[in-house]
C-alpha cells in the first residue's frame, strides 16, 4: 500500500511544457536535501568534528541527527492551503481542500511546518523517538533542543519562523486528519530511515542546551545552503512515482554528491607550504612583515591588530599571518573586508595574483570571490567566472588559462558569496552576519573556518564599531581568528577590541601597555599569555616628513593652485563637501589657461562618469603617470580621493578634517618617488623638492570663539560636527610643524582622540563636542538594538525585535541623512525614455547616481504623464528599476546633470556652468 505521505506534491514545474513529470513528491524533495546535507557533512570534516567536539557528540551522531531533521525541513507543505497551490488533475495527488488560501506571506510554508511539528511532538514523536521512559521534565528537555534543532531547519528561507498562531493554522490552512496523518507517517519514514540517536542525557543539561543554541546559527545557515542545492532541478530531477523511502534514499545520495561537486563546495582547499615573504612577493620584508612570518602561531584563535605607515606592507602582513595560520589548521579560507566598493576592486586585483601560492584544489583552482554591490561590472571578477560548458559564450576559457577562478555557482548571487574559500569585498558583507537580515546564518556559515581581515578599521564610526565589535566576538565562538589593520587607531580604540576579544572568553582586566608605533598587537584566548604587543622598526624609505602650514581663505588657496601650476607641478585640493568642491572647481575654470587642466572628482556623478574621471586621475597623478601628463593639471576632490585612489600629488590643499584623514590625505602628497621627468622610480630619492601640506583652516584662535569653524567653514562643520576635535589637530600641527611618521603618528592620534584629549577641548567648544557625544551614543545604542541576541538566544524569532528582508532599512552603516538612488534618464530619437548611460548590460548601473532624499531628490520634477506608456516599456525593460527613483533632467527647471559637473542643486548659483 502506497503511504498517505506519497500524496503530497513538493516542487511542481512553472512551464507545463517543460519535459519530464509535472512534480516532484515532497517526501523526495525532503530527503534530497538531506541527502546534500549528508554529502557536505562527510566532505567538510573539519566542520562537522568542530562542532561536533563541541557538543560532546560523535560525528556520526550529529550528522545522521541533522541530516534527520533537514528531511523535516518542508512539513509545512503537508498543509492542503499549500498543496492547492498546484492545480492537477493527478489521481494519486491530494485534492486538497481547506477554508483558506496560502498567501505566502504571514502563514508560509516554513512556519506551517510548525503547527505539524507541534502535533507530532504532542501524538507519537515522544513514543517514536523513544522518550516515554523519561518524566515530564525531562521529556520536556529532549524536546527544547529539539526545537532548537527545528527552528534552523524550518527556518530554511533564511529567517526564523514565528512562533505561536498554531490554532489560527488548525483552523484555517490545514485538514487535521489527513495533513496531520501524513506528515506524522513521514517523520516516522524519516525515524526508521536515519536512526537518529537522541543525546537524552546530553539535553538534561541546561549547559549544553546553551552550547547547541550557540552552534544552532552555523547549522540554521547549513539548512538555508543544503535547501538550495537539494532545489537544483538541474540535479534533482522530478519523480512522481511512488518508490520507498529506502530505494529513493540510495538515488539521492549519489545524486547529492554530484550537485554539491558542482558548487565547489564538495572539496576542502589544500594549504601550499608558506616559504617566506621573499619568496611569495618578491621583495625584501618589511619589519611588520618580518614579525608576520616569525611570531609562534598555533590554531587557537587569534585576534592581531597591525598598526604602521601606509606602504608598510600591511596586505601582505596580513596575508603571510593568513597563510601559516591555515597551515596550523585554524582556518580554511579568508575574507578580506575593505571600506569601499573601490578599495575591494583594488584589493581584489592584488589577492587575485597571489591567492594560489596559498591555497590549491585538486583538479581545479580554489574559487575566489568579489563581493560588492557592483561586482558584476568588475572586469577582472567577471572573467574568472567559470561558466560550464554547457552555456554557450561570446568567449572560450577554460579551467588552465585562468589565473583568478570562481565557480558560477558561487559568483550568481551575493549570498553565496563568503561561502568562497577566499573573498574580498566590502566590510559589509561581514558585518550583515550579525544583523537579523535574511539569509543572515548563510553569511556568517560562509565565515566559519575564515580568517576575517579587515584594513582601515579607524574608518569605522560608531555604529559600524558595535556592528565589528559583535562580529568579532561571534567569529571567535565559532573557532574564528581575525586581522585588523589601521595606519590611525586611537589607544582607546585598540584596548576596546582587545578587551571584545579577551572578554568574549572571560579574561578580564588585561590592559594595553605599549604605546609605540609601529606596534603589532596579537591578544589571542589563553588566560596565561593573553596579550602580546610588539613595537615594530620602520623602514627608511615609509618613514617621511610632511612640513604642514595653513591658508585662511579660499582666495589664498587658489592663488596657491594656480601659482602650483605655473611651476609645472600637478595640484590637489581636497574639500569636505560636494557643493565646496565644485565653487572651487568653477572659480578655478575662469583661472586656468585650459579648462583641460582641472578636474573634478566627488561622489555625486553617476557611476559611468565618475569611473571615467577615476580612470583620467589615475592617468594623470597615478603611478605610471609622468611630467608630460601631470605638469599644471590641478583636481578638486572631495573624501571619495583618499579613500579609494592611489593617486600622487606634487601640492596638496586640503581643507581642515579629523588628524586621523588629514594623515590619509597627506599619504597622498610625494606618494610615488619620481625622478626628474616625474616618472616613478622605486628605491630612489625623489627629485621634487620636500613635500608641504597646506590646510585650509580658520585662523588659529588660542581661545576660539563658538564659531570659529563655522563661520567661514560651515559645510566642514556640517560634515565634521566636532570643532574641538578639528581645534585640537589644528593645535596640535602648528605644535610639531609636521606630520612626521611613523614617529610622532601616535602624539598626533592621541592629542585628538586620547584619553585627557577631550578636556583639552576650549570651552566655548564643547556644547557642540558634547551634543556629538550623544548622537554617537546613539549610534552606538541603535546599532546594539540591531545586532541579533545572539549570546541570549539561539536561532529563532526571539532573536531579534524583527527580521527584514534584503531591502529593508536595517543597514551595516549609519546615515544621518537618508539617500536614495536615482536613475538618470533621457528622451532618445524615437522619443522613448532610456537611462542616461546606453550600455547592452550595466545601463541602469551606469545610469544611477546616490542623493540626499530631502536635500535633492524629494524636488526632482516628476515626469509629465504624457510619457506614461514610455515609463511601462522601460520597466519591462529593467524590471529592476522603480518609477519614484526615476529623473530626467530635460523635465526639470532647477536640477541639471552635466558630465564635467554631476548633479547640481540650482546650477544657476555655478555662474558659468
Amino acid at each position: 500500500m502506497i503511504p498517505n505521505y506519497m500524496q503530497y506534491w513538493g516542487k511542481a514545474k512553472k512551464d507545463p511544457k517543460q519535459s519530464g513529470p509535472d512534480y516532484h513528491l515532497l517526501a523526495y524533495h525532503s530527503l534530497d536535501v538531506a541527502a546534500v546535507a549528508n554529502a557536505l557533512l562527510r566532505s567538510r570534516d573539519a566542520f562537522t568534528r568542530s562542532v561536533s567536539s563541541y557538543l560532546s557528540l560523535e560525528s556520526d551522531q550529529f550528522r545522521s541527527l541533522i541530516v534527520f531533521v533537514f528531511a523535516l525541513h518542508d512539513l509545512g507543505k503537508f498543509a492542503s492551503a499549500f498543496q492547492k497551490l498546484y492545480d492537477h488533475s493527478s489521481d494519486t495527488l491530494l485534492k486538497a481542500s481547506c477554508p483558506a488560501e496560502y498567501d505566502g506571506k504571514e502563514f508560509r510554508h516554513d512556519r506551517l511546518g510548525l503547527f505539524f511539528w507541534n502535533e507530532i511532538q504532542q501524538g507519537e514523536g515522544r513514543e517514536v523517538l523513544g522518550l516515554n521512559h523519561l518524566d515530564q521534565e525531562q521529556q520536556g528537555n529532549v524536546l527544547e533542543a529539539l526545537m532548537t534543532l527545528m527552528n534552523c531547519s524550518l527556518g530554511h528561507h533564511g529567517k526564523p519562523i514565528q512562533l505561536g498562531e498554531l490554532r489560527t493554522i488548525k483552523k484555517r490552512f490545514v485538514d487535521v486528519d489527513h495533513d496531520s496523518e501524513a506528515a506524522t507517517e513521514f517523520f516516522k519514514g524519516c525515524s526508521r530511515l536515519f536512526k537518529p540517536v537522541i543525546p537524552v542525557e546530553l539535553c538534561q543539561s541546561e549547559e549544553w542546551r546553551k552550547r547547541l543554541e550557540q552552534v544552532s546559527w552555523q547549522i540554521a545557515g547549513l539548512a538555508v545552503l543544503v535547501d538550495w542545492i537539494g532545489s537544483d532541478k538541474s540535479h534533482f530531477h522530478y519523480k512522481s512515482k511512488p518508490v520507498s523511502l529506502e530505494k529513493y534514499w540510495e538515488c539521492a545520495k549519489n545524486t547529492a554528491i554530484e550537485a554539491l561537486a558542482a558548487t565547489d563546495l564538495h572539496k576542502v582547499p589544500q594549504v601550499q607550504p608558506f616559504l617566506s615573504v621573499q619568496e611569495h612577493f618578491g621583495f625584501n620584508p618589511t619589519p611588520l612583515q618580518c614579525w608576520a612570518e616569525q611570531v609562534p602561531l598555533d590554531a587557537s584563535p587569534k585576534l592581531f591588530i597591525l598598526e604602521d605607515v601606509t606602504g608598510a606592507g600591511k596586505t601582505e602582513a596580513a596575508l603571510t599571518l593568513t597563510h601559516r595560520l591555515m597551515q596550523t589548521g585554524a582556518a580554511e579560507g579568508f575574507y578580506f573586508g575593505l571600506p569601499t566598493m573601490a578599495t575591494s576592486n583594488a584589493m581584489f586585483s592584488r589577492v587575485a595574483e597571489h591567492y594560489l601560492q596559498m591555497l590549491s584544489l585538486e583538479g581545479s583552482k580554489p574559487s575566489i570571490v568579489l563581493a560588492h554591490g557592483a561586482r558584476d561590472m568588475n572586469e577582472q571578477f567577471r572573467e574568472a567566472v567559470l561558466v560550464p560548458p554547457s552555456i554557450d559564450t561570446d568567449y572560450g576559457r577554460n579551467d588552465s588559462t585562468a589565473t583568478a577562478q570562481c565557480s558560477q555557482w558561487l559568483a550568481d548571487s551575493r549570498k553565496k558569496a563568503l561561502l568562497a574559500p577566499v573573498g574580498v569585498g566590502t566590510i559589509d558583507q561581514a558585518l550583515l552576519a550579525v544583523l537579523p537580515r535574511r539569509h543572515q546564518s548563510l553569511r556568517l556559515l560562509g565565515l566559519n573556518r575564515k580568517i576575517l581581515i579587515f584594513d582601515e578599521v579607524h574608518a569605522a564610526d560608531e555604529y559600524m564599531f558595535e556592528l565589528l565589535e559583535s562580529l568579532l566576538a561571534m567569529h571567535l565562538h565559532q573557532g574564528g581568528s581575525a586581522i585588523l589593520l589601521t595606519a590611525t587607531l586611537s589607544k582607546k580604540q585598540r584596548q576596546k577590541l582587545v578587551s571584545v576579544w579577551h572578554q568574549a572568553v572571560g579574561i578580564h582586566g588585561v590592559v594595553l601597555q605599549n604605546t609605540h608605533f609601529p606596534l603589532a598587537t596579537l591578544a589571542t584566548i589563553n588566560p596565561e599569555k593573553p596579550l602580546i604587543e610588539a613595537p615594530l622598526a620602520s623602514r627608511k624609505d615609509v618613514s617621511r616628513e610632511v612640513r604642514v602650514s595653513f591658508l585662511s581663505s579660499v582666495t589664498q588657496c587658489l592663488e596657491k593652485v594656480l601659482s602650483a601650476v605655473s611651476s609645472g607641478q600637478c595640484v590637489v585640493w581636497v574639500r569636505n563637501s560636494v557643493d565646496d568642491a565644485i565653487e572651487a572647481f568653477c572659480q578655478l575654470l575662469n583661472s586656468l589657461p585650459s579648462p583641460e587642466q582641472c578636474l573634478l572628482f566627488h561622489s555625486r556623478f553617476v557611476l559611468n562618469d565618475r569611473k571615467n574621471i577615476e580612470m583620467e586621475v589615475l592617468k594623470t597623478f597615478g603611478k605610471n603617470g609622468d611630467q608630460t601628463l601631470r605638469a599644471g593639471k590641478v583636481l578638486i576632490a572631495t573624501q571619495v580621493f583618499q579613500e579609494s585612489l592611489d593617486a600622487d600629488a606634487d601640492v596638496m590643499i586640503s581643507d581642515i578634517c579629523p588628524i586621523d584623514d588629514l594623515i590619509q590625505r597627506a599619504g597622498r602628497l610625494h606618494r610615488h618617488t619620481r625622478d626628474q621627468q616625474g616618472r616613478y622610480r622605486r628605491g630612489i630619492s625623489d627629485s621634487r623638492s620636500e613635500p608641504e601640506l597646506w590646510v585650509h583652516a580658520p585662523e588659529w584662535q588660542d581661545e576660539p570663539q563658538k564659531n570659529w569653524l563655522s563661520r567661514d567653514f560651515r559645510n566642514t562643520e556640517y560634515v565634521y560636527r566636532s570643532p574641538g576635535r578639528l581645534w585640537l589637530g589644528m593645535k596640535a600641527l602648528i605644535q610639531l610643524g609636521a606630520i612626521r611618521m611613523p614617529s610622532e603618528a601616535r602624539v598626533l592620534i592621541e592629542a585628538v582622540y586620547g584619553d585627557d584629549a577631550y578636556d583639552q577641548i576650549p570651552e566655548t567648544l564643547l556644547d557642540q563636542e558634547n551634543q556629538l557625544i550623544g548622537e554617537q551614543r546613539a549610534k552606538g545604542a541603535k546599532a546594539n538594538s540591531n545586532l541579533l541576541k545572539w549570546r541570549e538566544y539561539g536561532y529563532s524569532a526571539r532573536s531579534a525585535d524583527a527580521w527584514f528582508e534584503d531591502m529593508t532599512d536595517i543597514s551595516t552603516r549609519h546615515s544621518d541623512i537618508e539617500t536614495v538612488e536615482v536613475l538618470l534618464l533621457k528622451i532618445s530619437d524615437n522619443e522613448i525614455l532610456v537611462p542616461w548611460v546606453e550600455d547592452e548590460k550595466f545601463a541602469v548601473q551606469l545610469s544611477t547616481v546616490k542623493l540626499s532624499k530631502n536635500k535633492y531628490a524629494n524636488k526632482l520634477a516628476l515626469i509629465p504623464g504624457t510619457f506614461e506608456e514610455p515609463l511601462r516599456q522601460l520597466e519591462k525593460r529593467y524590471p529592476q528599476i522603480k518609477y519614484m527613483q526615476c529623473w530626467c533632467p530635460e523635465f526639470d527647471e532647477h536640477f541639471l546633470y552635466e558630465k564635467k559637473y554631476g548633479v547640481l542643486e540650482n546650477p544657476r548659483r555655478a555662474g558659468n556652468v
